[in-house]
């Protein structure tokens, strides 16, 4: 008792130093455009500076002030309910990596401070901070502890395939941690209306082909609409004190037959204050003209089947299903 009382009173104390710094971020290298590269140093500065200081205060951020999109504010908002956290490093340097949308800062590492008891998820986590073009923060997300980005860029085949798979690997981050901050409004956007949402349950069954019936563990399926999925989902917030969902393994496939359409495969992580499981996540997007890309399928399978690990074959991917072909017209 008196060692957790001790570890509380060094947390505190280390809020405390924290909230009376200003955090100076700096652009080490990356991007040309004078202007945006000072904008971006000033807002970010400004908003790990209030981060810091919000959570040693134990108050709501106040972003009132910071030069950062509505959009990213609300949700940044919506994750700040749910899972604090802080910069110990006053001086931050990173180098500055551009996307089909603007400009990405990965890699500022945060120490989470989270508001239940029974947190026990690790502590030490980086933010993605993305930006647009002339430098002002859209978004700000608790990046995936998978190491594969620069992997899965430098796949595209051409300039399309390259700026898309950057934007398939951000989405990917933005959706995972619409789970954390239980918004599901914004998970309403991304699924398409006729949306296929396919979940895997292992049960078991009888086996009746030998000389004695046995009990064997078998994969079924469900299938529902994004509507009964949404609904579900909204229980499931309203159950759960957090969600925690990290995501490990990306591997990013166009279709062969239609470039529009991709395939994302991921190993999922998924810890609740009510469950917790691991299974294989796969999201097939669909790149539209003049709008954002849109989920159509969303399924997801646990990782094994009693003691046996699923082989690659086993696990879905966007090769299962029937796409469309692209249009010459």
């Amino acid at each position: 008792m008196k060692k957790t009382i001790i570890s509380v009173l060094v947390c505190c104390l280390t809020l405390s130093v924290m909230a009376q710094q200003d955090i100076r971020f700096t652009v080490s290298d990356g991007i040309k455009d004078t202007a945006a590269k000072q904008r971006m140093e000033q807002s970010i500065s400004q908003l790990l500076t209030e981060v810091n200081a919000a959570c040693a205060q134990e108050r709501p951020l106040a972003l009132g002030t910071i030069d950062m999109a509505p959009g990213g504010k609300k949700s940044l908002g919506y994750l700040w309910q749910n899972l604090r956290f802080f910069c110990e490093d006053s001086e931050i340097s990173e180098r500055c990596l551009t996307s089909a949308e603007g400009y990405v800062i990965r890699n500022i590492f945060i120490q989470v401070n989270p508001m239940v008891e029974d947190y026990t998820d690790e502590r030490n986590r980086e933010l993605t901070i993305r930006l647009t073009r002339q430098g002002q923060i859209a978004s700000v997300v608790i990046a995936n502890s998978d190491h594969a980005y620069e992997r899965i860029v430098q796949s595209g085949k051409s300039v399309t395939d390259f700026e898309r798979r950057q934007t398939i690997l951000a989405f990917v981050e933005n959706f995972r941690s619409h789970y954390d901050e239980k918004d599901l409004n914004a998970l309403r956007q991304v699924f398409s209306e006729d949306a296929l949402i396919i979940t895997g349950t292992v049960v078991m069954k009888k086996d009746f082909s030998g000389d004695r019936p046995q009990l064997r563990p078998e994969m079924t399926y469900k299938v529902q609409s994004k509507a009964e999925y949404l609904r579900n989902l909204d229980q499931c917030f309203k159950r759960n004190k957090y969600i925690k969902v990290t995501f490990s393994d990306i591997e990013v496939v166009r279709h062969p037959s239609n470039p529009d359409f991709y395939g994302v495969t991921l190993h999922q992580h998924w810890k609740s204050s009510t469950y917790e499981d691991d299974g294989y996540l796969v999201l097939i997007w669909e790149f539209r003209e003049d709008d954002d890309p849109i989920i159509h399928v969303r399924s997801w399978q646990p990782d094994h089947i009693g003691n046996r690990a699923l082989t690659r074959e086993e696990i879905i991917n966007i090769m299962d299903f029937e796409i469309p072909q692209k249009s010459s017209f």
